[in-house]
């Protein structure tokens, strides 16, 4: 795998990426995730696609738990089993 960004894609205004898994060489016990090659902050607020709307989250870790699989999504509450990798963000141009 290599650690390229993924390709760009562009909808009315905005940039469209996919979240990715962590780099392999990030080692951290609280691995970042990806974004067009970039890693995400705990706390951030991204825009993220669901069936049939766009909706502002905000990501956190569980400071209990190792890996990628340490991320969910704590606002809104509900989602907080939803994995964020594989979904997509939307940035504006």
């Amino acid at each position: 795998m290599n650690n390229l960004p993924a390709p760009v894609l562009k909808c009315s205004g905005y940039h469209v990426y996919q979240i990715l898994p962590p780099a392999p060489d990030d080692q951290d016990e609280h691995p970042r995730l990806l974004i067009n090659g970039e890693g995400i902050h705990a706390g951030e607020q991204l825009e993220i696609m669901l069936p049939g709307c766009w909706l502002t989250v905000r990501l956190e870790l569980d400071e209990n738990v190792s890996g990628s699989g340490c991320w969910y999504i704590a606002q809104p509450s509900g989602l907080r089993d939803v994995c964020p990798i594989g979904l997509f963000v939307r940035r504006a141009i």
